[in-house]
Parts: C-alpha cells; sequence; structure tokens
C-alpha cells in the first residue's frame, strides 16, 4: 500500500478548525480511492482562505466574546444601550391582599323616625351628589314638629315685646327717681317724662312726693312761727311729715327693686320662649332639615306638603346597595340604602406573624399594590393602621391603606397584590432586567466597549425588583449595557461560534 503524504503550509490567515477538518478529509478520501496509488508529494498542500463580507464580524481567537456590528445594523436591530447605575435599590416583598369600601366614606341610611315612602328617586348604582334626596317619607311627626314651631315663634314674638315693654319702662322709672333724689321741680319732672311711660308708679310717686313736700314746708313754716302755732298742731305735722317722708321712702325703696325684679323676669320669659323655639328647631335639624330650611318653614303654607321628610345623601357618592320601596312603612331600624365614595378605596392585606417586621414604622408611610386582573399596574397607598389584634384562626392581622380611584377601575373585593419595600438606601449596582441575557443557564450582558463593539460578560446577580437587577459582580457603574436588542447579539455571537468549531 502506498504511504499518502500530506503537507501543510502554514497561510498569513490561519483558517478555523473546521475547515482544516474538512479538507484533510477531502484528501484523505481522494488518496484512498485510488486504491493506494496516489501520492501527493510534489508541493504542497494550500488551504484556500475564506473571507466573511458582513455588517457583522467574529473578533479574533483573543476576543471570542466580542461582536461587532455597524450602526446601520444597531439601528434596524432595535440595539439601544444604557449606563450602569449605582443607586439605592427598591426591592418589594409582595403578598396577597384585597380591594374593600372605605368605611370612612361609607353611610347606612336609614331614616330617623317613622313613616310611609312615597318616593324613591335613588336607583341603584347611581352617582349622587351630597344633599340629593334619596327618598321621600310621609311623616306625621314632622307636621307635628312644624305645628309647634310656629306655636312657639308666635309665643316668643310676644315674649319679646313684653321684655321691650318692660326694659323701657323700668329705665324712665329708674331716670324719675334720679330726677326726684335730685330735688328737680315737678314742673321740670313732667316735662322730661310726659311721653315716657312709667305705668302706675309715676302717680304713686309723684303723689308721695308732693305730700312729703307740703307737709315738709308746713311744719317749717310752724317752727318759724314762734310759738303762734300750739304745740299739739305742730306734733300733729311732724307725725304727718314723717309717715309721708315714710311711705315716699318705702316707694322709691320699692320701686328700685321692682326694676330689677321684673326685668329680670321678663328676661326669663323671653329665654324661656327662646329655648322653645330652639329645641322645636333642632328636632327639626334631627330630621334632616338644614338650619336655613327650618328658619324659612310655613308649614300653613305647606299645607299637606308639610309631613313629607326629605332623605338627603349626607355626601357625594354611589347607591351600592338599596333596600327600600314605594308605600313601605320604615323607621329608625329600617336600612334604606348604602352609600360609599368610590373615589378612594381600602386596600386591605392580612400579615402573618413572620412578616410582622415588615410593618415597622409603617404608619402614615405607603405600601405598593398591584393587580392584573383589574388593569392596575404598580400604584402607592398610604398605610392607614397596620393593626394590633392578631386573629385567633388566621394568625394575621389585616394592614389597611388608602389609595385613590378616581377611574373607579378598583372594585372592592377585588383581589390584588401588595407590596412592602425591602431595599436599601445604600448605593447598589444594578441594570435594567432586559439587559440580562442566558447561555447555558450562565447570566451575562453585553458591554459596549466602543461605538460598534460589544463584549459578552458573565455576572453574579443578585436581587431583581420590577424592571431592575442588582449585579454582584461582573460589570462596574458608568459601563454601557445593552437594555434592548441583545438576543441580536446573541445570535451573531452563537453563530460565529458554531461556524468556528
Amino acid at each position: 500500500m502506498s504511504e499518502v503524504v500530506i503537507r501543510r503550509e502554514l497561510v498569513p490567515s490561519a483558517p478555523s478548525t473546521r475547515l482544516r477538518r474538512r479538507w484533510i478529509g477531502v484528501l484523505l478520501g481522494l488518496a484512498l480511492g485510488t486504491g493506494g496509488a496516489g501520492v501527493i508529494a510534489s508541493g504542497a498542500l494550500r488551504v484556500p482562505t475564506t473571507t466573511k463580507s458582513s455588517d457583522t464580524e467574529k473578533h479574533p481567537e483573543s476576543a471570542k466574546d466580542s461582536v461587532t456590528m455597524s450602526k446601520e445594523k444597531q439601528t434596524a436591530a432595535g440595539i439601544e444601550t444604557t449606563p450602569v447605575s449605582a443607586a439605592p435599590f427598591r426591592a418589594h416583598t409582595w403578598r396577597t391582599g384585597r380591594v374593600a369600601l372605605n368605611d370612612e366614606r361609607v353611610a347606612h341610611i336609614s331614616p330617623p323616625v317613622e313613616g310611609i315612602v312615597r318616593e324613591v328617586p335613588a336607583r341603584l348604582g347611581h352617582t349622587v351628589a351630597a344633599g340629593d334626596v334619596l327618598a321621600v317619607i310621609d311623616c306625621r311627626e314632622l307636621s307635628s314638629l312644624k305645628l309647634e314651631l310656629v306655636k312657639g315663634r308666635a309665643a316668643l314674638a310676644t315674649e319679646r315685646e313684653a321684655a321691650a315693654r318692660t326694659r323701657t319702662t323700668t329705665a324712665n322709672a329708674a331716670e324719675l327717681l334720679k330726677l326726684l333724689a335730685d330735688g328737680t321741680p315737678l314742673a321740670d319732672i313732667e316735662k322730661k317724662l310726659a311721653d315716657k311711660p312709667i305705668g302706675d308708679w309715676r302717680a304713686q310717686l309723684l303723689s308721695a312726693y308732693t305730700r312729703r313736700g307740703q307737709l315738709r314746708t308746713q311744719l317749717a313754716s310752724v317752727r318759724s312761727s314762734a310759738g303762734a302755732v300750739p304745740e299739739s298742731v305742730a306734733l300733729k305735722i311732724q307725725s304727718e311729715a314723717d309717715a309721708a317722708n315714710a311711705t315716699y321712702t318705702g316707694l322709691v325703696e320699692d320701686l328700685r327693686y321692682q326694676v330689677k325684679y321684673q326685668v329680670r323676669q321678663a328676661e326669663l320669659k323671653l329665654r324661656e320662649a327662646e329655648t322653645a323655639v330652639d329645641v322645636t328647631r333642632a328636632k327639626l335639624v334631627a330630621l334632616g332639615l338644614a338650619p336655613g330650611a327650618v328658619d324659612a318653614l310655613d308649614p300653613l303654607a305647606e299645607g299637606a306638603k308639610a309631613s313629607l321628610l326629605m332623605v338627603r345623601a349626607p355626601f357625594a357618592g354611589t347607591v351600592v346597595e338599596k333596600h327600600v320601596v314605594l308605600s313601605e312603612r320604615v323607621g329608625p331600624q329600617s336600612q334604606l340604602f348604602v352609600l360609599s365614595d368610590l373615589s378612594t378605596v381600602w386596600i386591605q392585606a392580612d400579615v402573618f406573624e413572620a412578616d410582622l417586621m415588615l410593618l415597622r414604622g409603617l404608619t402614615g408611610r405607603t405600601v405598593t399594590f398591584r393587580s392584573e386582573l383589574a388593569g392596575v399596574t404598580e400604584r402607592p397607598a398610604t398605610v392607614v393602621y397596620t393593626g394590633d389584634l392578631i386573629d385567633k384562626s388566621s394568625r394575621a392581622l389585616t394592614l389597611t391603606a388608602e389609595a385613590p380611584n378616581p377611574e373607579r377601575a378598583l372594585k372592592p373585593g377585588t383581589m390584588v397584590e401588595v407590596g412592602f419595600d425591602t431595599g436599601t438606601s445604600d448605593p447598589v449596582v444594578q441594570v435594567p432586567a432586559s439587559a440580562v441575557l442566558r447561555h447555558e443557564n450562565k447570566p451575562f450582558v453585553f458591554v459596549a466597549t466602543n461605538g460598534d463593539t460589544f463584549v459578552k460578560r458573565e455576572v453574579v446577580l443578585g436581587r431583581q425588583s420590577g424592571d431592575a437587577i442588582e449585579i454582584t459582580d461582573g460589570v462596574r457603574p458608568g459601563e454601557l449595557v445593552v437594555g434592548r436588542g441583545g438576543f441580536v447579539l446573541k445570535s451573531e455571537l452563537l453563530k460565529d461560534q458554531m461556524v468556528g468549531e
């Protein structure tokens, strides 16, 4: 059997291993196929060199994990780079939760008194404003209170007039006492108090004042007569003068007391009448009537409508329950409607004992929640209560947070996920989750070394939260990694490696 000699000559550009194996196989096949007679001895076998004409090319063997791609190809493939950042890491621990009605904005509406339902303007699911009429009830107690208010107003007007008259007469009486005490002549007193009401006190005081003055003058005349008048007459005049003075003094003291007493009595009666009106007014307000409406009430003009009680919405909201029909007899124990303000809802989560550490310092702060079924991405909710009692059966306490719901996408009863912040405030190296790829179950990223070259670099992953992944080893802050289009680079890299085998 002839010997087959194969000589290889080094060429400036070495072909790939797979290409060399292919050519050697071809040569061996040719030699064996001639029955051993073919001998290649003259000259050397030169392996042809292939040149790859493409926008994407493999780096030399020393840079086998790099890919070069022109700017045009990058744009067409949608490749985008993003810098590696070192920032506080936002991470969440997710627990199951639910949407519930905001109990602080829920009203269970019942009538304050018994009556017959005459109208029900509100319908299930209707959105109402504050003060809108939900139902109309025919109530006898309402009409009785309105008539009582009318009587109270009349009595109050009478007492006000009486009190005003008393104040006027007592003020004039006090002025009369002052004039008399100052010794003002009767003519001047009559002139000053001619048109001022004083009552019976005027005649009594002036009569006693005049009598006292006359006797005082007569007694002075007797004493100046130097004995012309008998002593018995003088003593009689003296006695009458003393009696007149005592009568006048008693009248003055009585009038001064009566001035204060009558004023006080008039004020007490006026206050009693005012209290009666205020009590009736308060009863009407308690039935749901506005204070302004009570002041404007005229039950005599209302007629049969005086007994109609309007049940109104205490705030703006949605009628979520309705339990009343026409002509039904209802009372304070009857629940007519359930009204809820759905612009805010509660997000509640049952936190078990093992997770109690997640609740530390959460009151007044925010948690994150999401619901794929409701089409709600991550949203914040303000914690209003972290719970204090652990349920005996579930061994969990209920966290409650308030969340806005302007578009009413959050339906009470819907299941949600509640996220508790377990991140860190220290800077952490992180990249977008879309930047991390895997090959043979090993994570790696493409790092842009210049405008056209991307190097595959294996990394060590840490925590993941949303679209961010912590990198504990492999990249440094400030380096550019491929955030989008990495699969295109991965395909090009694996294609080149398969060709090179």
